[in-house]
């Protein structure tokens, strides 16, 4: 097996990132694809898992019709559900050494260099990771659009959509954010046909317009954007943050967010040095932990109760 290679992915709601590294930590090739949430969809991850395969293997001159010979850490969204993991894992590439991680969790591992940190994740969806010495790790949130992911662009998406519909139906007065969306919404067809089918990913594409009319003072916009960090001030609450354990911010929102959220809790809060590719790389050589063997939450009624041993 060809161990001098290391194939990483670093699969989210809207885009999917793949790297090849050497055994020495070398970066070989780099390759960009479409979203790879594999709870949503996992073909279409599985696709974009190839694609970025394919890419590469081509930039190294590597046969992609022979992933056997790689070892592979890939890094995903939405990979809790067995029955889209069971989908996604038989149709990407059959690597010769694979482990799935959770895309949070190798972004964590990333930007602390898999020392003790923690980690929100505000992008298409939203997450908070925390290691602890000795590799044990706790998430929070991260259950996707439907119940969680509060705060991330696709929350931000679904509100601004709704707030749209309900000034088109005439509940709600006109707003800047409004009138930009329903005019988007027109020139694909209208209402009915931009939601049929729509994707997560989709839905978090309206969080732009969200920033850009925010900072031209509409006011729905301004609430939805405090609302966004009061979510992450409340997740940042969750994560055990004594003192002197760093605390990073990625994602597309980390920008806008990180700011806000460093006020709110009085301390640093940095974006990281390193990505979840090359958390990925760190797992692959053993380095850092995989979240199989460190992952803990809430495992039983007592800790819904307040007693989780893994605060």
């Amino acid at each position: 097996m060809n161990t001098t290679i290391i194939f990483c992915i670093d699969g989210g709601g809207t885009k999917t990132r793949g790297r090849l590294y050497g055994r020495d930590g070398a970066v070989l090739a780099e390759a960009v694809a479409g979203p790879c949430n594999v709870s949503s969809d996992p073909a279409l991850a599985a696709a974009n898992v190839a694609a970025a395969w394919r890419a590469c293997a081509a930039q190294i001159g590597q046969d992609a019709a022979a992933p056997e010979q790689v070892k592979a850490v890939i890094a995903a969204a939405g990979t809790l559900p067995a029955a889209t993991r069971d989908v996604f894992l038989r149709q990407i590439p059959p690597f010769g050494v694979l482990s799935l991680e959770m895309d949070g969790h190798a972004a964590l591992i990333g930007a602390g260099g898999g020392q003790p940190c923690a980690l929100i994740i505000a992008g298409t969806g939203a997450v908070a990771h925390r290691l602890y010495p000795g590799g044990r790790s706790i998430r929070r949130d991260g259950w996707g659009w439907i119940g969680g992911d509060r705060g991330s662009g696709v929350w931000l998406g679904r509100k601004a959509l709704r707030h749209a519909v309900a000034v088109y139906d005439g509940i709600t007065p006109p707003t800047i954010l409004a009138r930009r969306i329903l005019r988007q919404l027109a020139a694909q067809g209208g209402i009915a046909e931009t939601f049929a089918g729509i994707r997560p990913y989709q839905i978090a594409a309206y969080a732009p317009l969200v920033i850009d009319c925010a900072l031209e003072g509409d006011a729905f916009a301004l609430g939805l954007l405090s609302t966004a960090a009061d979510h992450f001030e409340r997740l940042a609450g969750l994560l055990d943050l004594t003192d002197g354990v760093p605390l990073y911010i990625a994602g597309g929102l980390a920008g806008v967010l990180g700011p806000h959220l460093a006020q709110r809790l009085g301390r640093p809060v940095a974006v990281p040095a390193a990505d979840a590719l090359y958390g990925c790389y760190l797992i692959a050589i053993g380095a850092a932990t995989s979240e199989d063997a460190s992952f803990s939450t809430y495992p039983d009624e007592e800790a819904l109760n307040g007693n989780d041993q893994a605060r």
